[in-house]
């Protein structure tokens, strides 16, 4: 499994979670999970490793620090989780586009990185 397909399955298992999630303990979860992925997403961002254009980690980390602050309201205030979702989504969609991409160039594809 490639680090894109990683992302992918994080991506996808994390959104489902928010998806599915009940009332309670689940919801409390999955939105803590969702709060964990971009932590590590902003932390790859933040590497000077990370090769995309300084645009695109502008965008990725203003999407993850709303998606962090989201998820704090969302608890407090029990908001609807389908913003947190839609982000979500957005993304994979655009990760999955590059791994098809890159699967046609036969490019390598690293975490987050170009």
């Amino acid at each position: 499994m490639s680090a894109r397909d990683t992302e992918c399955a994080a991506f996808r298992s994390v959104t489902h979670e928010l998806e599915t999630s009940t009332p309670g303990t689940p919801r409390v979860r999955a939105v803590g999970r969702n709060h964990t992925l971009w932590s590590l997403l902003l932390k790859d961002l933040a590497l000077a490793e990370n090769r995309l254009p300084d645009s695109t980690k502008t965008g990725l980390i203003n999407l993850g620090l709303w998606s962090m602050r989201y998820n704090t309201l969302a608890l407090l205030k029990d908001l609807s989780l389908h913003p947190l979702i839609d982000v979500n989504r957005n993304v994979l969609d655009g990760l999955l586009a590059q791994t098809q991409h890159a699967g046609s160039s036969h490019a390598p594809a690293a975490p987050f990185s170009a």
